[in-house]
């Protein structure tokens, strides 16, 4: 079967969005699929001999269909195209919040639609889906026994946070070493925080690593609503700092309480990421 493959995060220097990509890579493959184009994120560019080629069109929802941005109506416009091409669409790994849709029913009938969390299902439901909710990709197990710890200096490790989040530099005069998510492997991070005491982290990829590691942890909320659902998903009460001055207490909050989150890594064991049967099943 034939697949084409839009969004693709594979050349971002990010190890979430790397980490998304080699998990889908691996589902499309052990589903027995072939890819004849692929769509890069951040442009506009489709291959029309490789769209035509493909019976299925695969979009990874990744970070992209929220606020009526321009790459989320872009992606939506493919969706509504495949489906005039007779296509079957598979638009996985989703986050949806917000946007003004080309159309009421842009997310009826697609052969298999899944998003991150549930409050993204429910927005995915009122344009006409019919959402699993899964892990995001990046937690895909089959990759994760592969990570080698970093050597740590200091138990308390500081992250990034996305430029248009709630708090602008959120942990900044904080102490702490510096772990990003554009030096490591995801696979790498999540075994560095399996040592640490504390991860201070305003990204959702930061903040996924950190559930997987069962490690405490502090943010804040990104540019949507990713972090604060997914933490609302788990159902513990991990608090998310809506202001500069929780940010303290939520530390306090962390080091008090470590078995919280060995709880959110055991949530993390229970569910799934996306896999091939995934794929084999909507596709019959």
């Amino acid at each position: 079967m034939t697949l084409f493959l839009a969004n693709d995060t594979s050349e971002v220097q990010h190890a979430g969005c790397k980490a998304v990509m080699r998990s889908l890579h691996a589902a499309i493959a052990g589903a027995g699929m072939t890819i004849t184009g692929r769509h890069v994120t951040g442009t506009r560019a489709i291959d029309p001999e490789a769209f035509a080629q493909a019976g299925v069109l695969l979009i990874n929802g990744e970070g992209t269909i929220h606020h009526s941005g321009p790459r989320a109506l872009f992606l939506l416009e493919l969706v509504a195209r495949a489906r005039r091409e007779g296509k079957r669409v598979l638009l996985v790994n989703a986050l949806f919040q917000q946007y003004d849709c080309p159309a009421p029913d842009i997310l009826s009938g697609l052969t298999l639609l899944a998003t991150r969390e549930p409050r993204s299902a429910a927005f995915a439901r009122r344009f006409g889906g019919e959402p699993l909710v899964l892990l995001d990709s990046a937690a895909d197990p089959a990759f994760l026994a592969q990570g080698k710890a970093r050597p740590l200096l200091d138990g308390r490790l500081v992250g990034g946070a996305h430029p248009h989040g709630l708090i602008p530099d959120p942990f900044a005069g904080l102490p702490g070493e510096k772990l990003g998510l554009r030096r490591l492997p995801f696979e790498d991070i999540v075994a560095t925080l399996r040592g640490a005491e504390l991860y201070l982290t305003a990204q959702h990829h930061g903040v996924y690593a950190a559930a997987l590691a069962g490690c405490p942890f502090v943010t804040t909320p990104s540019n949507s609503h990713k972090i604060e659902a997914f933490v609302d998903w788990t159902g513990l009460p991990i608090p998310v700092c809506l202001r500069k001055s929780e940010i303290e207490p939520a530390i306090a909050f962390a080091l008090r309480n470590r078995s919280l989150y060995a709880e959110l890594a055991d949530f993390m064991r229970e569910h799934s990421v996306l896999t091939p049967d995934h794929l084999r099943q909507a596709l019959g």
